[in-house]
Formats: C-alpha cells, sequence, structure tokens
C-alpha cells in the first residue's frame, strides 16, 4: 500500500502541539493511506507494548479519579476536544452505564476501596431505573455497570442486587419483543415500527439473563435475545460484510419496509463506523453465549469488511464510505472493534487469531500521545471521537469510547467468563443445541 508521508488534517486539527497536546519530539505523525476509506494510521504499526497497556491505566487512574467527585446522579457522557470538564447526563441517558463500567475496570485492575467506592456510588442509581420502560438501551445502562459489579463486588448483598438489576432490565427490554417480526423493537423511526444495529449490544443481556434463571421463563427470554440477533443477521449485514444503521419493519407481518435514516452517510448505502463495531461487539457476545454457529459468522464476516477496510494500526473515518482526508475521525469506533476482536480471538480459538493480532495493533494505536489526553485538559481518555456527524463533526473524548479502549487493555482470566456484562459466577453457559 502507498503512503502519503503528511499527516491527516482531521489529525492535525484535533491534536495540535501546544494546545491540546505536548508533542515529544520524537513522536512520528500519524500517516494518511491511498485508500477508499479515509482513515488515519500509525508510520510503523505495532502491537500495544506492556508499557502503553500501564501509561494507560496511569491515565484513567488520574482523570477518572478527578471525575469521580462529581455529581452521581448525573453522568459524565463526553467533552470536546479543548474542554475540561464533561458534559454530564442524567441516568436514563444510553451512555450513563459506561462511567461506572470505568470505575469497575479500574477496581478490577487495583483493587483499591477508592476505586469500589466510587464505583458502587456510580452504578446505585442505574440499578434503580432497570424497569425504565422508554428505552431500548438497558443493556449499556443498566448490564454493563451491574454486570462488572456482580462479578466484581466483594459483598454477597452487593452482587445479588446487581444480578437481580440486570434480570429486572432483562425483563423490560423483553416487554418490546415483536412475535412477527422476531425482534425487540429499537423506536419508531420515521413513523415507522424500526431496529437499529446498536441493539445488538442490548439483545444479549436477555440471553445472559435466560441462561442464568432458566426453567420456561429463561427459556423465552434467551431465544428472544437469539432471535433478535438473527433477526438482524439476516436483515442488517449486507453481503460484504458491512451494515445498515436502522431498518423499518412491518409489526403486523414481520415483513421488512427497508432502511432508514440515522447515522451514517447514507441510509441505502453506506456503513457507519461505530455501527460496525457494534455489531460486531454484540455478534461475538452473543456466540460466547449461545455457541451458535450462525452468529460466529455473522461475527467473522463483519469484523472480515472491517479489516479490510482499515489497515492495522489505523482509525477510520465516521462512516466507512468516505474518503474525504477531512472527514472526522471516530477512534471510539476503533476502540470497540478492537475490543469485539479480543473477544472474538478468544471465543473462536486458533482459526481466528488474525483478529485479535489486528486488535492488538489497534490498542498500539489508540493508547499513544497522538490519540489519548495524556497532554490534553479533556476530562476523557482518548480523543479523536465524534457523537454523530454530520449534525456536529466535533470531536471530543466520549465514555464510550473510553469503557471499550479500557475493556480492551484490561486482563480477561482463564476462569473468568469472557463476556461484557458478567452476571454471576453460577451462571450456566448454554452452548447452542442443548438445552
Amino acid at each position: 500500500m502507498a503512503w502519503r508521508r503528511r499527516v491527516a488534517p482531521a489529525v492535525a486539527a484535533a491534536l495540535t502541539c501546544g494546545v491540546a497536546v505536548i508533542c515529544p519530539a520524537s513522536a512520528a505523525p500519524l500517516l494518511e493511506p491511498t485508500a477508499a476509506t479515509s482513515v488515519s494510521c500509525l508510520p510503523s504499526p505495532h502491537a500495544v507494548t506492556p508499557e502503553q497497556r500501564e501509561a494507560l491505566f496511569a491515565l484513567a487512574r488520574a482523570k477518572l479519579g478527578a471525575a469521580v467527585p462529581g455529581s452521581v446522579s448525573r453522568y459524565p457522557f463526553g467533552a470536546l476536544r479543548a474542554e475540561p470538564d464533561y458534559a454530564r447526563a442524567p441516568a436514563q441517558r444510553w451512555s450513563s452505564g459506561f462511567f461506572a463500567g470505568e470505575l469497575w475496570l479500574m477496581y478490577a485492575k487495583d483493587r483499591t476501596p477508592q476505586w469500589l467506592a466510587a464505583a458502587r456510588a456510580y452504578t446505585k442509581g442505574l440499578i434503580k431505573i432497570a424497569n425504565y420502560r422508554d428505552s431500548h438501551d438497558l443493556g449499556f445502562i443498566v448490564g454493563v455497570p451491574a454486570g462488572l459489579g456482580a462479578a466484581l463486588d466483594p459483598s454477597p448483598a452487593q452482587r445479588a442486587a446487581y444480578v437481580n438489576a440486570r434480570i429486572t432490565a432483562a425483563r423490560t427490554l423483553a416487554l418490546r419483543w415483536n412475535p412477527n417480526v422476531k425482534a425487540l423493537k429499537s423506536a419508531e423511526y420515521q413513523g415507522k415500527w424500526g431496529l437499529i444495529i446498536d441493539s445488538s449490544m442490548n439483545a444479549p443481556l436477555l440471553i445472559e439473563v435466560g441462561q442464568l434463571i432458566g426453567g420456561p421463563e429463561g427459556e423465552r427470554l434467551a431465544t428472544y435475545g437469539t432471535e433478535h440477533m438473527l433477526t438482524l443477521a439476516h436483515n442488517f449485514i449486507r453481503p460484504d460484510g458491512s451494515t445498515f444503521h436502522r431498518m423499518a419493519f412491518n409489526p403486523r407481518t414481520g415483513a421488512l419496509i427497508g432502511p432508514v435514516s440515522g447515522q451514517g452517510l447514507d441510509a441505502q448505502a453506506s456503513t457507519w463506523a461505530r455501527g460496525q463495531a457494534w455489531a460486531i461487539n454484540g455478534f461475538t457476545r452473543a456466540y460466547e453465549l449461545t455457541g451458535n454457529p450462525e452468529l460466529l459468522a455473522a461475527a467473522t464476516r463483519l469484523a472480515g469488511f472491517w479489516v479490510a477496510k482499515v489497515p492495522p494500526g489505523c482509525i477510520p473515518a465516521w462512516d466507512f464510505d468516505i474518503a474525504n482526508a477531512r472527514a472526522p475521525r471516530d477512534s471510539s469506533a476503533a476502540a470497540i472493534a478492537a475490543d469485539a476482536m479480543v473477544d472474538l480471538r478468544r471465543a473462536a480459538g486458533p482459526s481466528l487469531e488474525r483478529f485479535g493480532a489486528y486488535a492488538d495493533t489497534s490498542l498500539g494505536l489508540l493508547t499513544t500521545p497522538w490519540l489519548t489526553t495524556a497532554h490534553s485538559v479533556n476530562p476523557g481518555l482518548l480523543l479523536q471521537q465524534t457523537l454523530n456527524v454530520p449534525n456536529d463533526p466535533r470531536e471530543g473524548s466520549y465514555v464510550w469510547g473510553d469503557f471499550y479502549l479500557l475493556r480492551a487493555l484490561s486482563a480477561r482470566p482463564a476462569d473468568e467468563l469472557p463476556a461484557q456484562t458478567v452476571g454471576s459466577a453460577a451462571i450456566r453457559l448454554m452452548r447452542y443445541g442443548e438445552k
């Protein structure tokens, strides 16, 4: 591949030496390859080193520690590049579980009472809305922090509270089930019954909880979650492995109506980068829980499309069908995809090692000073994230990208269930074809 040796304009705009970043004299700029998808890359891609991992966790100790004293009833959301303080949101916001998730990951890393107290404090308000019916994102809001808390909290009473919250959240999501579409409704889009690719991250909560509680209700919940993922696989994944963002269905017949505008350049033809990353992550998780080969095939196709479009050690523009070198990048998509591929390697074994190696190289980029907030007043961890382009093309840091970067770098002990939201040490994995 030919490389043009110049700093990508989007990178230069977001990482201005002396303003947001103090660039070391020896640091090499990110490069922009000649490719159909606009990307920014390290000049010499390499796997993440132990030193980079530890530096990122040291950064997290400082940044997260500074943000903890804020109101525990309003949750960090994100901050534009040069802003020193987080914008905060109520517990019902789709992103509210990620900051608490970051705190649990820090407790898993350091095992200090300070991180435990902070994680408990920020999770407490979230588990109270497990029966909130107006969101299809309870897997994010409740599942992420309560799952990690259930796996990590040393108190049996606290663990039980977190498990119960996840059960309640799964039951609440199940109220969205439509037997004709065979999916959990995301929302109304342009007045139509709609699904969103992001829901691939929430449906696995039903599978996991169903396996946990067992019995007729457990079987029903697990079936809902699995069928939802299969509906996404059949209708959202294109033949080349790319994805649509939103689709409308006829709720009375289950018939597909077609794509609906959402995030991404073109509802009909383009591929929103973060949506692709959500899909890789969600399908990998669903396969881990079920062993269903159709879900593994979907995850593999999705990941294959990503690595074909984004060279190792690169971050993509916010949409894969943008070749404009000035297009905003989305490092959160790269972090979510890297986290997914770490799990895909673990779930599928040596046959998919190439995805794990790719993830290691992605993390080698995502932990460099060119993308982290190591020399920035920004309160987050990872810069070059975007929220909703083209409505808002500005870049900054957001809690979802930070959470999945931390998770991708966190240890997955061999005796720990390889889950994004572990509910209990007693979870029974119901493999595909077993009763």
